[in-house]
C-alpha cells in the first residue's frame, strides 16, 4: 500500500510540473535606468541611461517578451512625461547587447527652463515601460573642478581615494559627489559602483573609502560631482586591491657621492630624508643606507617588473652597507641587480641597477655614477 502511495504522488507532481509548463505566461516589459545627466548648457543637455531585455523566469517567458523595439528619452515641462505628452529623442530600435549603455545629445532647448526627463523601452510582448523621473534647468552653468589625487590605505579588500574639489567660477548646485569606481570600465561613471555623499560641498579636500574589493584585483576610480549643470568628472586614477599605490616610478642617474630620496629620486641635501650614500669619498663603492632605511640584494635573474608588492613584504632588510666596487669580487651591485629596499619612512620599493660607470680616479671625475629605476610603494 504504501508503494502504491509513493507512486501516486510521483504521478501527481509530474502531473502538476507538466500543467505549469503548459499554463499561459505573461510577457515583460524591458529594464531601464535612471537617466545621468552629464552636462547642460542653455538649449541642449547631454544625457545617458542603460537599457536590458527582461529577466526572465523560463524561455517560454522570454519569447514571449520578444526582442526590444524602440528605446530613448521621454521629456518635457511636465512631471512624468509620456510618449503621448512629451518630446522623444529615441536611442534605437533595438540594442546591440544587454545591459546596453548610450548617450545622448538633447538640443533646441528653451533656456532658463525646468525640464522633466526620464528612459522609455518597447519590446515585441511587454508594452512599455518608463524609468524614474530625473530633472535639469537649462542655463549658462560652469562646472566645478575635481582632482582624483591619489589613493592611499589600500588593503585586501578597501582603498581610500583623495580628491578635491575647487568650485572657481563654477555656478552650478552641487546636489551629490564622492567616487565612482569599476574593475572593467576604464573611465568609471556614477552608474558604476560609487560611494557618494548627499548635499552641497565647498571647496576642500575629501576622501571616499571604497570597500567590499576583490583582492588583486585592478580597479579604475574618479571622483565625481553631481550638480544641476550635470555631472563634473576627475581624472582617473588606478590601483590593485591588496597592492599600495606607486608612490614614485623613475630612472634616474645616481651621481658619485651623493645622498638620495627613494621617496622621490632626487638628489637629498637636506639631513633626515636621505635614504642612501652613493660611494663617499675615500671608502669603498656601494650604497650606504641613511636614516635607517634598509636594503636587500634580490637573487641573480630576479625579473624586476615581476617583483610584486606582496614580494618585498618578507624579506630580511638590512642597514649593512652593501658593496658595489667595481673591482672587488664582492661587488654586489652588477648591472642588471635588483635591489628591494624600505625607505627612512617606510615605504617599500624596489631598485634595478641598469649601469654603472668605472671606478672614479683623480683625472676622471665624472665616472662611477649609476643609473637606476626604482619603483616605491605608498604603504601608509
Amino acid at each position: 500500500m504504501k508503494s502504491r502511495n509513493k507512486y501516486l504522488f510521483l504521478f501527481l507532481a509530474i502531473l502538476l510540473n507538466a500543467c505549469n509548463l503548459f499554463r499561459p505566461v505573461d510577457p515583460l516589459a524591458p529594464q531601464v535606468s535612471e537617466v545621468t545627466i552629464l552636462q547642460v548648457t542653455s538649449t541642449s543637455v547631454r544625457v545617458s541611461a542603460q537599457v536590458s531585455d527582461p529577466d526572465a523566469e523560463n524561455s517560454r517567458q522570454e519569447k514571449k517578451s520578444g526582442k526590444i523595439q524602440d528605446f530613448g528619452f521621454v521629456y518635457g515641462i511636465l512631471d512624468n512625461p509620456t510618449i503621448e505628452n512629451g518630446y522623444v529623442e529615441q536611442g534605437g530600435q533595438n540594442i546591440m547587447a544587454s545591459p546596453y549603455n548610450w548617450e545622448d545629445q538633447i538640443t533646441r532647448l528653451s533656456s532658463q527652463e525646468k525640464y522633466f526627463i526620464r528612459v522609455y523601452a518597447k519590446n515585441e510582448g511587454g508594452g512599455i515601460i518608463y524609468g524614474p523621473v530625473a530633472s535639469f534647468t537649462t542655463g549658462n552653468f560652469i562646472l566645478p573642478t575635481i582632482k582624483t589625487t591619489s589613493v592611499s590605505g589600500i588593503k585586501q579588500n578597501s582603498a581610500v581615494v583623495n580628491y578635491t574639489v575647487t568650485m572657481g567660477n563654477s555656478n552650478a548646485t552641487i546636489t551629490n559627489y564622492g567616487v565612482c569606481y569599476s574593475s572593467t570600465n576604464q573611465t568609471p561613471v556614477v552608474t558604476d559602483s560609487k560611494v557618494q555623499v548627499t548635499g552641497s560641498v565647498k571647496t576642500g579636500t575629501y576622501t571616499a573609502t571604497l570597500e567590499r574589493l576583490s583582492g588583486g584585483t585592478l580597479y579604475y576610480a574618479r571622483a565625481y560631482t553631481t550638480t544641476n549643470a550635470g555631472i563634473a568628472y576627475g581624472n582617473v586614477v588606478s590601483f590593485t586591491a591588496g597592492q599600495p599605490a606607486v608612490l614614485k616610478d623613475t630612472t634616474f642617474v645616481m651621481n658619485f657621492s651623493n645622498t638620495y630620496d627613494l621617496e622621490t629620486g632626487d638628489i637629498q641635501s637636506r639631513n633626515g630624508t636621505e635614504d642612501l650614500y652613493w660611494y663617499p669619498y675615500g671608502q669603498p663603492a656601494g650604497i650606504y643606507p641613511k636614516n635607517g632605511a634598509k636594503f636587500f640584494v634580490m637573487d641573480t635573474g630576479t625579473d624586476f617588473k615581476a617583483l610584486k608588492y606582496s614580494d618585498l613584504l618578507s624579506l630580511k632588510y638590512s642597514v649593512d652597507f652593501v658593496d658595489g666596487s667595481y673591482t672587488s669580487k664582492s661587488n654586489r651591485l652588477s648591472n642588471g641587480t635588483v635591489v628591494a629596499y624600505v625607505t627612512n619612512i617606510g615605504h617599500y620599493g624596489k631598485m634595478r641597477i641598469n649601469s654603472k660607470g668605472s671606478e672614479r680616479t683623480e683625472t676622471d671625475v665624472y665616472s662611477g655614477n649609476m643609473e637606476v629605476s626604482i619603483v616605491t610603494y605608498n604603504n601608509d
